[in-house]
């Protein structure tokens, strides 16, 4: 599962020292926004000795700095790692870039350019594990003004969704910054969920606990799934009636989704 996906600031100490103890389902260790050009060698090796000691977490995934590749290799090859993240990714060629230095290694696309989004069916095809969704530098790159319900760049997110279906790739929701806002961000995380992405990353502890209730089925899914996948149970038919509805067999491949990620359900 992906649904909370928090960046830990490899400069940052403090955050990385509590790592460790967080709930998120996942962890992206960044050293590129997040660190400064004399913070990386420091946020390097502090990130090496975490990965190093007896750590814990449910998958580990780490935000590179493309110029940093070879230093970044040498220092973490071998250690416990189960993907990389490139940020900033404009087309394919970005990604066999680090393939070759790193083969073997699942890859995340960052789509937050432009460039990206005009490209992103190329980048989907590349053989990614994910596809994430980069707001802050989209509004950046497109020279948009924010507008309610994302709407200045509904149709890069949407692109995004898309694309990352047509290849079955998981497909993660953008960071939203104000994280003292618990209604603006549980908003944006039930606009993220009806426009189809897995989960969203994280910029706070604070918002793992209401980013997996909004990426989790609800108690009325769970209830209709159920039903579903009851009355088809035996059944040979293409349609049945669940509760005055009429089910086909694709709203069946549905409740078997949801039921199979049905651990933490919301409400």
């Amino acid at each position: 599962m992906f649904r909370s996906v928090l960046f830990i600031p490899c400069a940052n100490a403090k955050a990385m020292a509590k790592a460790a103890t967080l709930p998120c389902d996942a962890l992206i260790f960044d050293l590129e926004d997040a660190v400064g050009n004399d913070e990386r060698d420091g946020a390097l090796t502090r990130l090496a000795e975490t990965l190093a000691s007896d750590f814990t977490a449910k998958t580990v995934l780490v935000r590179i700095h493309p110029q940093y590749l070879g230093a970044i290799h040498k220092t973490l090859a071998g250690l416990r790692i189960d993907g990389l993240v490139i940020p900033k990714v404009n087309g394919p060629e970005d990604i066999r870039g680090v393939a070759h230095v790193w083969p073997n290694i699942p890859l995340w696309a960052m789509i937050e350019t432009a460039r990206g989004v005009v490209h992103v069916r190329e980048i989907a095809d590349t053989g990614v594990k994910g596809l994430i969704a980069g707001p802050n530098d989209l509004r950046k790159d497109l020279r948009t003004r924010p507008m309610a319900d994302r709407r200045d760049i509904l149709h890069a997110l949407t692109q995004i969704v898309l694309h990352a279906r047509a290849q079955d790739l998981i497909v993660l929701d953008g960071v939203y910054n104000a994280f003292q806002d618990e209604a603006g961000f549980k908003a944006e995380c039930e606009q993220g969920r009806s426009l189809g992405f897995d989960g969203k990353t994280l910029i706070h502890p604070a918002q793992i606990a209401p980013c997996e209730a909004a990426f989790s089925p609800s108690p009325e899914d769970i209830a209709w799934a159920k039903a579903v996948v009851g009355a088809f149970d035996g059944s040979t038919a293409g349609v049945v009636s669940v509760n005055g509805e009429m089910v086909e067999r694709l709203h069946l491949e549905q409740a078997q989704r949801i039921l199979g990620v049905s651990f933490s359900p919301r409400g």
